[in-house]
């Protein structure tokens, strides 16, 4: 998981996949257990950012505030259907967001794999 954790310093999406992926590979966690623990996972490493980038004053604090509403009412939706769903939901999700942000950063064109 420190490999996960430096990607999420360096890059940044798609963390919680991969947190996600390793605890149901690794770990051997349900689909719903390795959502609720990715989500911790994420939250301390969303907060630890926040203490790095608040120490330069490099935040945009009316744009974060925004963020973080919106994400908590998707994280708040998402939860909800995951517990009335399940793994129904959660596994098909999981690999469109992986394709998906995989061909994005192939596609982009500052990809050094591009160049």
């Amino acid at each position: 998981m420190p490999v996960i954790g430096f990607y999420d310093g360096v890059f940044g999406p798609g963390t919680g996949s991969f947190f996600m992926l390793a605890f149901v590979t690794l770990a051997g966690f349900g689909i719903l257990k390795a959502t609720a623990h990715t989500k911790l996972l994420n939250l301390g490493s969303n907060f630890g950012a926040l203490i790095v980038f608040a120490s330069f004053g490099a935040i945009l604090w009316k744009i974060g505030l925004l963020m973080g509403a919106c994400q908590f009412l998707g994280a708040q939706l998402g939860s909800r259907l995951a517990m009335r769903i399940g793994a129904k939901l959660i596994k098909p999700l999981l690999v469109i967001v992986c394709v998906a942000l995989a061909v994005k950063l192939l596609a982009d064109p500052v990809n050094p794999l591009r160049v």
